[in-house]
């Protein structure tokens, strides 16, 4: 998207709006459209930050960032590539674990709020060193090395 094209919408509804006040305000404002425009893109790519910076807290493993290219606006999408990759030639050891379905839902829960599988929620928890999940009084915790 251009940063040119909100900038001069902005600017019209202005020239707009000043109509309404009379000729000496279209006037003025006609005079400070072309000093607005370095400041609107300012506020404009700050407006876009900050939405990019709430949205960071609801993707789990990855992040977005505002970038001003010339005159066009990028939102980039930047994976986090310390969470652990699924690759079915990588993961050939293979264990059955056996957990009360409360713990379980608790654990999927967490998978979910990151964006990741329930396996590579655990891959990525034994990679940390340890963990811990509480359900009211009970705690899964652990260690593991990769």
């Amino acid at each position: 998207m251009k940063m040119s094209l909100f900038v001069e919408r902005l600017a019209s509804d202005l020239q707009t709006l000043a109509k309404l006040g009379g000729t000496e305000l279209e006037s003025s404002v006609s005079r400070l459209i072309p000093a607005l425009g370095p400041v609107l893109s300012t506020r404009l790519l700050e407006a876009l930050s900050e939405v990019v910076g709430d949205l960071k807290s609801q993707l789990p493993g990855a992040s977005i960032e505002a970038r001003l290219n010339g005159d066009e606006i990028e939102l980039v999408y930047l994976p986090d590539d310390s969470l652990p990759k699924e690759a079915p030639t990588e993961l050939s050891a293979r264990i059955t674990l056996r957990l009360p379905e409360d713990l379980k839902s608790r654990i999927e829960t967490a998978a979910t709020k990151e964006g990741i599988s329930l396996n590579s929620w655990l891959l990525k928890a034994s990679e940390r060193g340890s963990f811990a999940v509480s359900i009211g009084g009970r705690e899964l915790k652990g260690k593991g090395r990769s």
